[in-house]
């Protein structure tokens, strides 16, 4: 059993002088002494083996997940021949002063590496209170600056009750899907000052800057990222435009009476016309069930539903068409004649005239050079803020299971440290 401790506190049998094993109410204590060997004195540097006194140190040392482990180490005060000067003998379980071994905080860091694990529930499995894993986190965390990116992604995601900022903003590589890194807020001259910080010898390797719909995202980076273009990403365009499209459906289905097979098929197969048609077995047969009285038959082709639910009313299928055309336009667009198709859209929705999709007009109107932007590629690759955005999952994985974080810098460290692959611990 005690050869068993040794390798377990990772030490050889010639360094130990002694030790003792006890249990007592499902905690396991070693003692141990460590064999005299000569001590550097840390004011002159000469050698002693002279022993001053001992005493009992109590350290937390969980070597088993899940087991109470208390080390007690029977440690010795030299004293300096030379100089007359005290000092503790060095030992391999914890630093000067800690209670806590240094492979608890090893072990406790390696948890935390985890975005679904919390501050609780490593304070179980090493036995320690949750403040000491707090305290733990906040002084080992090694969070390592990452290179300037040449894609760079911004968004933003509901983080905390920071001094009533409750959106932080958060700036993403594209290509590595790394933290670049989290500010507080997303507000106009924060987001300034902290770019005007960063030297522009490294701002100028920005090439894309990708981000949503947002003016202030735009004029800060069109100013502070002068060398790179602003692209807008497609998923908020076609979010957008979907948008437009339901809000057309809805408007048509409330004016027909809840009654009616019109107000019934739109209410209950909306999500055929809201889909993708790309995304929809066209050819496959839907079960109606108790619907099947209003077309005649219970089962029916997903595309002659999809016929009779635009024959409803014309605007209606202006409206899915011009959703399937961008649709379209942004799968099979390259940065070659993206300006041409999508002025040929926006030409369009204004021939229509349906009220629904003059804001959309307007927003790719306004954002156009950012729209044709998106379709060039890098490293082959379409910019896109996909990377970002399975970032923020991740993000609100760590808030929520944390029940969410009161200080914004410990949320911002957690996230640089678990989700960045470069993060270290330091001892």
């Amino acid at each position: 059993m005690k050869d068993i401790i040794t390798k377990l506190f990772n030490l050889e049998p010639e360094d130990i002088q002694d030790i003792e094993i006890s249990s007592a109410e499902y905690t396991q204590f070693v003692l141990i002494t460590l064999r005299v060997k000569p001590q550097k004195c840390p004011r002159c540097g000469s050698y002693t083996k002279r022993i001053h006194d001992y005493y009992q140190r109590t350290i937390a040392h969980q070597i088993i997940e899940g087991a109470n482990t208390v080390l007690i180490f029977n440690q010795r005060r030299y004293q300096c021949m030379l100089c007359n000067k005290s000092f503790s003998e060095s030992n391999p379980f914890t630093g000067s002063g800690a209670r806590i071994s240094k492979y608890t905080i090893m072990r406790t860091m390696q948890l935390l590496k985890s975005p679904s694990i919390t501050f609780s529930t490593v304070s179980k499995l090493m036995k320690v209170s949750t403040t000491t894993i707090v305290r733990i986190f906040d002084n080992h965390a090694g969070i390592n600056a990452i290179p300037m990116p040449e894609c760079i992604c911004i968004d933003e995601i509901y983080a905390v009750k920071y001094k009533q900022r409750a959106y932080a903003c958060v700036l993403v590589d594209m290509h590595t899907c790394q933290i670049f890194d989290l500010l507080p807020n997303r507000h106009k001259n924060d987001i300034a000052c902290y770019l005007s910080a960063i030297p522009r010898q490294e701002r100028e390797k920005v090439q894309y800057v990708c981000m949503d719909m947002w003016d202030i995202y735009r004029d800060v980076c069109s100013l502070y990222f002068s060398e790179a273009k602003i692209c807008v990403d497609s998923f908020h365009v076609i979010k957008l435009i979907n948008h437009a499209f339901n809000l057309v459906r809805i408007r048509v289905m409330n004016g027909y009476d809840k009654n009616s097979e019109e107000y019934r098929l739109l209410k209950r197969f909306h999500w055929l016309l809201t889909k993708s048609s790309s995304k929809i077995n066209l050819s496959g047969s839907i079960d109606l069930r108790r619907y099947y009285a209003i077309t005649g038959g219970r089962y029916i082709q997903a595309i002659d539903l999809i016929k009779r639910l635009l024959s409803i009313h014309p605007e209606l299928e202006v409206a899915y068409y011009h959703k399937e055309s961008y649709a379209y336009f942004n799968k099979t667009s390259d940065s070659k004649n993206a300006a041409y198709r999508l002025n040929q859209f926006i030409t369009e929705l204004s021939a229509s005239g349906i009220s629904e999709f003059q804001p959309v007009k307007r927003s790719l109107r306004k954002w156009r050079k950012e729209v044709v932007n998106s379709f060039d590629r890098h490293d082959g690759k379409r910019i896109s803020n996909g990377p970002v955005e399975s970032v923020n999952s991740r993000l609100k994985l760590i808030k929520r299971n944390g029940n969410g974080y009161k200080d914004f810098e410990r949320f911002r460290k957690r996230a640089l440290y678990s989700l960045n692959n470069n993060s270290s611990i330091k001892l």
